[in-house]
């Protein structure tokens, strides 16, 4: 299957490029992005099923195996916490602090 996990890392390369291009809140550029294969999306794997079960969130543990069933995955974030200034709580938090 090394064409299939070929075209997939391809893809998850096009999709970073899209991310870097794509307009950014006030026009700062603040993304790093970062594939993860092999070894590296096992071990992530690992950590987010950890972190559910330690934590009882239930959708860290689905998309911890979402992650183990990859060929990829593609890792997306903020190089300052407060450049965008949502305070969503979307990653858990309170606020982005």
């Amino acid at each position: 299957m090394f064409v299939e996990s070929d075209a997939v890392e391809t893809v998850a390369r096009l999709m970073a490029l899209s991310a870097r291009t794509a307009p950014k809140a006030r026009g700062i550029d603040i993304i790093k992005t970062q594939i993860v294969t092999g070894e590296e999306k096992t071990v992530l794997a690992e950590a987010m099923r950890e972190y559910g079960e330690k934590h009882s969130v239930g959708f860290f543990l689905r998309d911890a195996g979402n992650v183990a069933a990859s060929d990829a995955c593609l890792l997306i974030g903020s190089l300052f916490a407060d450049a965008v200034g949502l305070d969503c709580g979307a990653c858990g938090y309170a606020t982005c602090a």
